[in-house]
């Protein structure tokens, strides 16, 4: 007997096409476009870019930024941020002999009860000293608490992106000797 041959449906012909929009923090702006049978699939999907594409300023080149779409309307999809992280090559670049470099990885809460596991890298421009590195772990950390506990998360979010916490953190910093970079290296929604 003969086996029949089962009709095979290509389901690329019944996708759509939707328009994701980047965070409130870069004014809605399309980040890409994306295909999906139904919009409910939409939902949760993850969308990684390089911070440098949406602000369309080469400094932020070294930075990937997650997206999460969270809402689906029309033909377009709303996400929120959930991750930003350095590339290790920025990292590696900055980091050279000669130079201390202090990691300090702290939770805080924002105003609006959001929690954030930050990872914040100092670069000093001479070695330092056990003392001296402590002292900088100290005042990142106290810096840090204080500021975010003030501030809603999109604020968070802008300060964060547009290194406004880096350049705060370095007029503190400088009292302990000559900086070289401060900036939050990866900073991550729990």
């Amino acid at each position: 007997m003969a086996k029949v041959k089962k009709r095979v449906v290509d389901n690329w012909k019944k996708k759509k096409w939707y328009s994701v929009e980047a965070d409130s923090v870069f004014d809605n702006k399309e980040i890409c476009k994306t295909v999906a049978l139904e919009s409910k699939n939409l939902i949760d999907r993850n969308i990684k870019k390089s911070l440098e594409k949406i602000t369309n300023n080469i400094k932020d080149s070294g930075f990937i930024i997650t997206f999460k779409i969270f809402k689906v309307t029309g033909g377009r999809a709303e996400t929120k941020i959930t991750d930003l992280t350095s590339k290790g090559a920025n990292i590696k670049r900055m980091a050279r002999r000669g130079k201390s470099k202090i990691e300090n990885i702290i939770n805080v809460v924002t105003k609006d009860e959001q929690k954030l596991k930050l990872k914040v890298l100092f670069i000093s421009g001479t070695k330092f000293t056990t003392e001296l590195r402590r002292e900088s772990r100290n005042i990142i950390k106290e810096f840090f608490e204080t500021e975010v506990r003030e501030k809603t998360l999109k604020e968070t979010w802008n300060n964060i992106i547009y290194q406004k916490f880096s350049e705060k953190l370095k007029k503190k910093l400088v009292k302990l000797g000559y900086v070289n970079k401060v900036l939050v290296a990866k900073a991550t929604v729990i």
